[in-house]
């Protein structure tokens, strides 16, 4: 970075060539071409030379310190830039520039540094949500864990005499336990996979009905218990699309349990798909649970985002399911959004009706 006294030295030497420069050209023009005329003399000679030297003097001046000013102001601009760029631990090296800075680029300059700003409260926010993560993790992989070990042990112990109705319970309640950590590890590998970039998506026709009923069958169960009705509804009747059924499966499942999850009071969660004159098929899973807070709909889909403001031990969960849901949606050039009110909630998916085949390599 160039200093300011280096700058003023600078705009000297300049101003001293100047006026040398200026000094020389007006004693050939006035003293030697102009010299030959009749009409010269000296009493009008000196005079012009004079005003000759002096305007053009006040000219370099002008235009020397003004480009003094401006590389000074730019030094400032680079200073408060770097040490922006230091506090963060980021190099950053600024070329040196021909034209000095402008207001235009000062606004710039601000405009940077908002973004650099913003950014940074960005990552500090990531940070704090990985490392809630990462506690709520081991605390949803410790307590089932706990759980499976000491139903077993007690099954398992020779010396302990259980009546078979317990040792069954015990062994269903592990078993359960175990799958809640099954679904906890294959998030976070899902999640992995997409954020490395390394997921392949296999390619194939599919029918959506049946991937809706496909889908709804695995919590036929758990929704009459609760007394949710599940259903599906399609325009045209027959919808067949290109994608990646399995991975579309899962952002199906991940929908529809997490209006099982967050849900309370339904009445009903339906699948719905419509064919678009645009190339495009619409997906929907609605539900009429309590509506989702309007600053939440944006940041819904963001990394280990949750709506609510404690975890509880009914809901857990590592955060990642909407966010696993829009990484496949995106594999798939597709968008997600969610709608919510007090009515209804609905998350909406678009998705090409074709695929590139392009697509079956790694993305």
């Amino acid at each position: 970075m160039v200093k300011k006294a280096t700058i003023l030295m600078q705009a000297l030497l300049k101003l001293m060539i100047a006026a040398g420069f200026i000094l020389a050209a007006a004693w050939v023009l006035f003293f030697d071409l102009l010299k030959a005329r009749p009409s010269w003399s000296s009493w009008t000679g000196w005079p012009a030379f004079c005003l000759f030297v002096g305007l053009f003097f006040c000219l370099s001046l002008v235009l020397v310190l003004n480009q003094a000013r401006q590389k000074v102001r730019l030094s400032k601009l680079q200073a408060k830039l770097r040490q922006t760029l230091l506090e963060k631990n980021q190099q950053f090296e600024l070329p040196k520039a021909k034209k000095a800075a402008d207001r235009d680029l000062e606004a710039l300059f601000e405009l940077t540094l908002a973004r650099f700003e913003e950014e940074h409260q960005e990552q500090l926010k990531e940070a704090a949500s990985k490392e809630e993560m990462m506690t709520n993790i081991s605390h949803d992989l410790r307590t089932p864990l706990t759980a499976i070990i000491g139903y077993l042990g007690l099954v398992v112990t020779a010396n302990t005499a259980l009546a078979k109705e317990d040792q069954q319970k015990y062994l269903e309640t592990a078993y359960h336990k175990a799958n809640q950590m099954k679904m906890l590890v294959e998030d976070l590998f899902e999640f992995a996979k997409l954020q490395s970039s390394q997921i392949s998506l296999n390619i194939n026709d599919f029918s959506l009905g049946d991937l809706f009923d496909q889908v709804l069958a695995n919590y036929a169960v758990e929704a009459e218990k609760k007394g949710i009705r599940l259903t599906t509804q399609l325009a045209p009747e027959l919808i067949v699309m290109a994608g990646d059924s399995e991975k579309l499966a899962r952002v199906l499942i991940n929908l529809v349990e997490n209006a099982l999850k967050y849900g309370q009071g339904a009445s009903f969660i339906k699948l719905t798909g419509q064919a678009k004159e645009n190339g495009q098929v619409e997906i929907r899973v609605v539900n009429d649970g309590p509506a989702i807070p309007e600053d939440s709909l944006n940041r819904l889909f963001n990394r280990f985002y949750r709506v609510e403001s404690s975890r509880n031990t009914k809901t857990g969960g590592t955060g990642l399911g909407l966010s696993i849901v829009k990484g496949v949606v995106d594999k798939h050039h597709g968008q997600v959004r969610a709608e919510s009110s007090d009515e209804l909630t609905a998350f909406i998916i678009n998705l090409p009706q074709k695929q590139e085949k392009e697509e079956q390599s790694h993305v």
